[in-house]
Protein backbone atom coordinates (compact mmCIF):
# COMPACT_ATOMS: atom_id res chain seq x y z
CA UNK A 1 0.00 0.00 0.00
CA UNK A 2 1.39 3.39 -0.95
CA UNK A 3 2.02 6.04 1.71
CA UNK A 4 -0.65 8.31 0.20
CA UNK A 5 -3.30 5.57 0.30
CA UNK A 6 -2.27 4.61 3.83
CA UNK A 7 -2.71 8.22 4.97
CA UNK A 8 -6.18 8.38 3.42
CA UNK A 9 -7.19 5.17 5.19
CA UNK A 10 -5.94 6.56 8.51
CA UNK A 11 -7.78 9.83 7.90
CA UNK A 12 -11.04 7.93 7.44
CA UNK A 13 -10.52 5.86 10.59
CA UNK A 14 -9.23 8.76 12.70
CA UNK A 15 -10.81 11.95 11.28
CA UNK A 16 -9.48 14.05 14.15
CA UNK A 17 -5.94 12.97 13.42
CA UNK A 18 -3.47 10.45 14.81
CA UNK A 19 0.06 10.70 16.19
CA UNK A 20 1.24 9.19 12.92
CA UNK A 21 -0.52 11.79 10.82
CA UNK A 22 0.67 14.57 13.10
CA UNK A 23 4.29 13.51 12.91
CA UNK A 24 4.14 13.03 9.13
CA UNK A 25 2.49 16.40 8.59
CA UNK A 26 5.31 18.11 10.48
CA UNK A 27 8.02 16.63 8.33
CA UNK A 28 9.64 18.91 5.74
CA UNK A 29 7.97 18.33 2.38
CA UNK A 30 10.45 20.16 0.19
CA UNK A 31 12.46 17.14 -0.91
CA UNK A 32 9.70 14.52 -0.93
CA UNK A 33 6.89 16.41 -2.70
CA UNK A 34 8.70 19.29 -4.37
CA UNK A 35 8.48 18.76 -8.13
CA UNK A 36 11.36 20.90 -9.36
CA UNK A 37 10.75 20.06 -13.02
CA UNK A 38 7.08 21.10 -12.79
CA UNK A 39 7.95 24.31 -10.93
CA UNK A 40 10.58 25.15 -13.56
CA UNK A 41 8.03 24.49 -16.32
CA UNK A 42 5.49 26.85 -14.73
CA UNK A 43 8.20 29.53 -14.47
CA UNK A 44 9.21 28.83 -18.08
CA UNK A 45 12.86 28.19 -17.30
CA UNK A 46 15.27 25.41 -18.18
CA UNK A 47 18.82 24.56 -17.19
CA UNK A 48 21.78 23.94 -19.50
CA UNK A 49 24.95 22.28 -18.28
CA UNK A 50 28.21 23.66 -19.63
CA UNK A 51 30.98 21.06 -19.96
CA UNK A 52 33.66 23.75 -20.23
CA UNK A 53 32.70 25.93 -17.27
CA UNK A 54 32.00 29.62 -17.53
CA UNK A 55 34.60 30.09 -20.28
CA UNK A 56 32.12 28.72 -22.84
CA UNK A 57 29.60 31.40 -21.90
CA UNK A 58 31.68 34.34 -23.17
CA UNK A 59 30.59 35.92 -26.42
CA UNK A 60 32.21 38.48 -28.68
CA UNK A 61 30.18 41.36 -30.19
CA UNK A 62 27.63 40.25 -32.77
CA UNK A 63 28.71 36.62 -32.49
CA UNK A 64 27.42 33.55 -30.73
CA UNK A 65 29.12 31.00 -28.53
CA UNK A 66 29.49 27.36 -29.46
CA UNK A 67 26.25 26.89 -27.52
CA UNK A 68 24.37 29.09 -29.99
CA UNK A 69 24.02 31.77 -27.30
CA UNK A 70 24.06 35.39 -28.43
CA UNK A 71 25.05 37.98 -25.86
CA UNK A 72 25.22 41.76 -26.18
CA UNK A 73 28.82 42.89 -26.26
CA UNK A 74 31.90 41.14 -24.98
CA UNK A 75 30.68 39.93 -21.61
CA UNK A 76 29.95 36.85 -19.53
CA UNK A 77 26.38 35.65 -19.11
CA UNK A 78 26.97 35.80 -15.37
CA UNK A 79 23.52 37.09 -14.52
CA UNK A 80 22.03 33.68 -15.25
CA UNK A 81 24.93 31.37 -14.39
CA UNK A 82 24.70 29.21 -11.27
CA UNK A 83 26.90 26.51 -9.78
CA UNK A 84 25.40 23.17 -8.79
CA UNK A 85 27.62 20.33 -7.55
CA UNK A 86 30.70 21.99 -9.09
CA UNK A 87 28.98 22.18 -12.48
CA UNK A 88 28.35 25.42 -14.37
CA UNK A 89 24.66 25.77 -15.18
CA UNK A 90 23.01 28.35 -17.40
CA UNK A 91 19.43 29.36 -16.57
CA UNK A 92 17.47 30.06 -19.76
CA UNK A 93 13.91 30.70 -20.79
CA UNK A 94 12.53 27.34 -21.91
CA UNK A 95 11.56 27.18 -25.56
CA UNK A 96 9.52 25.13 -27.96
CA UNK A 97 10.28 24.04 -31.52
CA UNK A 98 8.49 27.16 -32.74
CA UNK A 99 10.02 29.47 -30.13
CA UNK A 100 13.65 28.68 -29.26
CA UNK A 101 14.90 29.05 -25.73
CA UNK A 102 15.99 32.54 -24.75
CA UNK A 103 18.27 34.20 -22.28
CA UNK A 104 17.23 37.64 -21.09
CA UNK A 105 16.29 40.07 -23.89
CA UNK A 106 14.73 38.70 -27.05
CA UNK A 107 17.94 39.12 -29.07
CA UNK A 108 19.72 36.69 -26.77
CA UNK A 109 18.71 33.35 -28.14
CA UNK A 110 19.66 29.69 -28.01
CA UNK A 111 18.63 28.16 -31.31
CA UNK A 112 19.29 24.55 -30.35
CA UNK A 113 20.54 22.82 -27.26
CA UNK A 114 22.01 19.41 -28.23
CA UNK A 115 25.24 19.42 -30.21
CA UNK A 116 26.22 22.98 -29.27
CA UNK A 117 28.39 22.27 -26.27
CA UNK A 118 25.64 22.50 -23.66
CA UNK A 119 23.34 19.76 -22.47
CA UNK A 120 19.83 20.34 -21.08
CA UNK A 121 19.21 19.12 -17.52
CA UNK A 122 16.16 16.90 -17.95
CA UNK A 123 15.40 16.34 -14.26
CA UNK A 124 16.58 19.29 -12.17
CA UNK A 125 16.67 18.89 -8.41
CA UNK A 126 15.22 21.43 -5.96
CA UNK A 127 18.78 22.74 -5.56
CA UNK A 128 18.68 24.06 -9.15
CA UNK A 129 15.58 26.12 -8.33
CA UNK A 130 17.09 27.32 -5.05
CA UNK A 131 20.29 28.49 -6.74
CA UNK A 132 18.38 30.19 -9.55
CA UNK A 133 16.19 32.04 -7.04
CA UNK A 134 19.24 33.16 -5.05
CA UNK A 135 20.84 34.49 -8.24
CA UNK A 136 17.66 36.18 -9.46
CA UNK A 137 15.25 34.64 -11.97
CA UNK A 138 14.83 35.97 -15.50
CA UNK A 139 12.13 38.65 -15.70
CA UNK A 140 10.10 36.43 -18.02
CA UNK A 141 9.75 33.78 -15.30
CA UNK A 142 7.13 35.93 -13.60
CA UNK A 143 5.33 36.44 -16.90
CA UNK A 144 5.19 32.66 -17.42
CA UNK A 145 3.74 32.15 -13.95
CA UNK A 146 1.12 34.84 -14.57
CA UNK A 147 0.21 33.24 -17.91
CA UNK A 148 -0.28 29.90 -16.16
CA UNK A 149 -2.62 31.49 -13.63
CA UNK A 150 -4.50 33.49 -16.27
CA UNK A 151 -5.14 30.55 -18.56
CA UNK A 152 -6.58 31.96 -21.77
CA UNK A 153 -7.50 35.33 -20.25
CA UNK A 154 -4.64 37.54 -21.43
CA UNK A 155 -6.22 40.62 -19.85
CA UNK A 156 -5.42 39.23 -16.39
CA UNK A 157 -1.71 38.62 -16.96
CA UNK A 158 -0.41 42.06 -15.96
CA UNK A 159 -2.59 42.33 -12.86
CA UNK A 160 -1.47 38.86 -11.76
CA UNK A 161 2.16 39.92 -12.19
CA UNK A 162 1.56 43.03 -10.09
CA UNK A 163 0.09 40.82 -7.38
CA UNK A 164 3.55 39.29 -7.02
CA UNK A 165 5.77 42.30 -7.78
CA UNK A 166 4.35 45.85 -7.60
CA UNK A 167 3.83 47.56 -10.96
CA UNK A 168 6.27 50.40 -10.38
CA UNK A 169 8.99 47.97 -9.33
CA UNK A 170 8.34 45.56 -12.16
CA UNK A 171 8.62 48.33 -14.74
CA UNK A 172 12.27 48.70 -13.74
CA UNK A 173 13.00 44.99 -14.23
CA UNK A 174 13.93 44.67 -17.90
CA UNK A 175 15.91 41.46 -17.62
CA UNK A 176 16.16 40.04 -14.11
CA UNK A 177 14.14 39.87 -10.89
CA UNK A 178 15.74 40.48 -7.52
CA UNK A 179 16.27 37.45 -5.24
CA UNK A 180 13.31 38.56 -3.08
CA UNK A 181 11.03 38.94 -6.13
CA UNK A 182 12.31 35.62 -7.45
CA UNK A 183 11.43 33.97 -4.14
CA UNK A 184 7.85 35.26 -4.35
CA UNK A 185 7.63 34.10 -7.97
CA UNK A 186 8.82 30.61 -6.99
CA UNK A 187 6.29 30.45 -4.14
CA UNK A 188 3.40 31.13 -6.50
CA UNK A 189 4.70 28.60 -9.04
CA UNK A 190 5.15 26.02 -6.27
CA UNK A 191 1.63 26.54 -4.93
CA UNK A 192 0.16 26.30 -8.43
CA UNK A 193 1.92 22.98 -9.02
CA UNK A 194 0.72 21.72 -5.64
CA UNK A 195 -2.85 22.88 -6.29
CA UNK A 196 -2.86 21.23 -9.70
CA UNK A 197 -1.75 17.95 -8.13
CA UNK A 198 -4.16 18.16 -5.18
CA UNK A 199 -7.22 19.28 -7.15
CA UNK A 200 -6.62 17.33 -10.33
CA UNK A 201 -6.71 19.98 -13.06
CA UNK A 202 -5.17 23.28 -14.08
CA UNK A 203 -8.58 24.97 -14.23
CA UNK A 204 -9.33 24.08 -10.60
CA UNK A 205 -5.81 25.10 -9.59
CA UNK A 206 -6.26 28.52 -11.24
CA UNK A 207 -9.54 29.07 -9.46
CA UNK A 208 -8.05 28.04 -6.12
CA UNK A 209 -5.04 30.34 -6.52
CA UNK A 210 -7.09 33.45 -7.28
CA UNK A 211 -10.15 32.94 -5.05
CA UNK A 212 -10.36 34.28 -1.46
CA UNK A 213 -10.21 31.44 1.05
CA UNK A 214 -11.78 31.50 4.55
CA UNK A 215 -8.75 29.72 6.05
CA UNK A 216 -6.58 32.59 4.80
CA UNK A 217 -8.69 35.36 6.33
CA UNK A 218 -10.38 36.02 3.03
CA UNK A 219 -7.15 36.35 1.08
CA UNK A 220 -6.44 34.38 -2.06
CA UNK A 221 -3.49 31.96 -2.07
CA UNK A 222 -1.84 34.32 -4.56
CA UNK A 223 -2.00 37.12 -1.97
CA UNK A 224 -0.96 34.80 0.86
CA UNK A 225 2.16 33.82 -1.09
CA UNK A 226 3.65 37.25 -0.44
CA UNK A 227 5.04 35.83 2.81
CA UNK A 228 6.58 32.51 3.72
CA UNK A 229 4.07 31.97 6.53
CA UNK A 230 1.16 32.63 4.18
CA UNK A 231 2.63 30.14 1.74
CA UNK A 232 2.91 27.51 4.48
CA UNK A 233 -0.70 28.03 5.50
CA UNK A 234 -1.77 27.58 1.89
CA UNK A 235 0.29 24.41 1.66
CA UNK A 236 -1.51 23.09 4.76
CA UNK A 237 -4.84 23.65 3.02
CA UNK A 238 -3.60 21.84 -0.08
CA UNK A 239 -2.21 18.97 2.00
CA UNK A 240 -5.60 18.57 3.67
CA UNK A 241 -7.32 18.52 0.27
CA UNK A 242 -4.78 16.11 -1.21
CA UNK A 243 -4.72 13.63 1.68
CA UNK A 244 -8.23 14.03 3.08
CA UNK A 245 -7.09 15.54 6.36
CA UNK A 246 -8.95 17.90 8.65
CA UNK A 247 -7.74 21.49 8.78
Amino acid sequence: MSRRRFRRVLACIFPSGTPFLTSWSRRPRMLTDYDAKAVADVMGIAFLRSPDGESSLVATPDKTTNAGLALPGDRLAGDFVIRVDDATILVVEAGTPDRPARLGPSNNRISRWPGHGMDPVSSPSPLFIEKAVEKGLPRQALRHVAESLAGGDKAKISSLEWGVVPKTTLERREKQLSPQESERTERVARLFVHARRALGSEAEAREFMTTPHPQLEGRSPLDAARTDLGTRRTEQILNALEYGLAL
